[in-house]
């Protein structure tokens, strides 16, 4: 009798949820035993946290249940963390368990890097998770009745550190959110738009520098159009609360401090990984370790791709299919990543998109936004879901319920 292959899955995120549903698809269940191993027990929809911290969605909308995913489907399901891989035993321990494997695959996400800047964990919020938006959220929505009650413009302030897609998209939602929150429920207080100060800062020349050219300069147009402070080639030297210092010796002061200016892999944080200066693992053309061909790692937490969702989707479909072949004996596929376009939303009603050499604008890049992102929902459920808030959203404000 044959023994089935054990494929032991670190991460339930982008990476590892869609590398087991290609595992499934590829072997019949006699043939496989598929573990995953999550500190949470749903699947999170990262590229839309902004969302749920300025009110568009509710926080159940961007999350799926692992089992749900994998309900009807024979892959174990493991909530806890894991503190150990032996390479040598071919184990992965949690604080309670082991799980041997034959094949495994890493990919357990990435933290928010704090790049070691004194003051930046203490005194900022973060987005790299749900409670961080939730947080963020219920600030929000507090800061602006405090301001109300107060008639403080001081307290509208916000600073946005990082200019990646989050920063950028992020800055643009809150700057509405704020608005929106003035107009709808306090017409009566005194303070408009112009009160709300929005400083979006980066040490880059130019904000989204990893887009193309020609994107970079309709962001920083639109998002200056809105009213917001772009700060570029500024470097943060310390936070403090409610305030940034910055690398010239001026310094900024701002109610609110938003941390958005990087990630850095949790891989840390498990012993037993090999990991290079950026904290990533060394990876081959087939996403093996190079220490081992019988780990995987992809997403955040090997090679130097891009970190970003539709990198781990693509890679999670070439790591499948390498371990089918290596079980079957059959060639290995290097994986080759092939950016399907780029698009970045920059408030309501408007979306940068990028296809090939092409740039486009306007409010049908955005409605294409929303329809890329709902495509990449798994479950249908969960696209109703998002479709229904998005559908209210476009005729009522957004929500303000603060979530404790």
């Amino acid at each position: 009798m044959n023994t089935k292959t054990k494929v032991v899955i670190v991460g339930g995120g982008f990476g590892g949820v869609y590398t087991a549903r290609h595992l499934d698809r590829l072997f019949r269940d006699d043939e496989i035993e598929i573990t995953i191993i999550n500190k949470n027990n749903y699947f999170l929809f990262t590229p839309l946290l902004h969302e749920v911290a300025t009110g568009g969605l509710t926080p159940d909308s961007i999350i799926e249940p692992i089992r749900e995913i994998f309900r009807g489907e024979h892959i174990n399901f493991v909530e806890d963390s894991v503190i150990e891989i032996d390479q040598n035993l071919k184990i992965v321990k949690t604080a309670p368990a082991v799980f041997p494997y034959d094949y495994l695959v890493i990919s357990p996400g990435a933290d928010t890097n704090y790049m070691g800047i004194s003051g930046v964990q203490e005194y900022s919020f973060t987005l790299k998770n749900l409670p961080d938006a939730i947080a963020l959220r219920n600030h929000i929505i507090k800061t602006c009745e405090t301001a109300v009650e107060k008639h403080s413009q001081q307290l509208l302030t916000v600073a946005v550190v990082g200019a990646g897609p989050t920063g950028v998209e992020l800055a643009a939602e809150i700057k509405e959110y704020m608005h929106q929150i003035l107009l709808s429920y306090y017409k009566d207080s005194g303070l408009t738009e112009d009160d709300i100060k929005i400083h979006l800062i980066t040490t880059t020349p130019d904000i989204i520098s990893m887009f193309p050219e020609r994107m970079r300069s309709l962001a920083l147009h639109e998002v200056r159009k809105k009213g917001i402070n772009v700060m570029l080639n500024t470097i943060v030297t310390k936070v403090e609360p409610h305030l940034l210092r910055f690398s010239d010796n001026t310094d900024l002061k701002t109610h609110t401090i938003i941390w958005v200016a990087g990630v850095i892999p949790t891989l840390k944080d498990i012993k037993g990984i090999a990991t290079n200066l950026k904290g990533r693992m060394d990876i081959n053309e087939y996403l093996q370790s190079v220490n081992d061909t019988s780990v995987f790692a992809l997403g955040d937490a090997g090679g130097s791709h891009p970190m970003l969702a539709q990198v781990a989707v693509q890679q999670g479909k070439t790591v499948a299919g390498n371990i089918y072949a290596l079980t079957n004996k059959k060639d290995l596929s290097k994986f080759k990543f092939l950016r399907k376009g780029l698009l970045i939303s920059l408030g309501q009603w408007y979306a940068l998109g990028h296809f090939g050499n092409i740039t486009l604008r306007g409010p049908l890049m955005w409605i294409l936004w929303r329809g890329v992102y709902l495509f990449n929902f798994i479950s249908f459920r969960k696209k109703l879901e998002i479709t229904a808030e998005w559908f209210i959203n476009a005729f009522y404000p957004r929500d303000i319920s603060q979530i404790k």
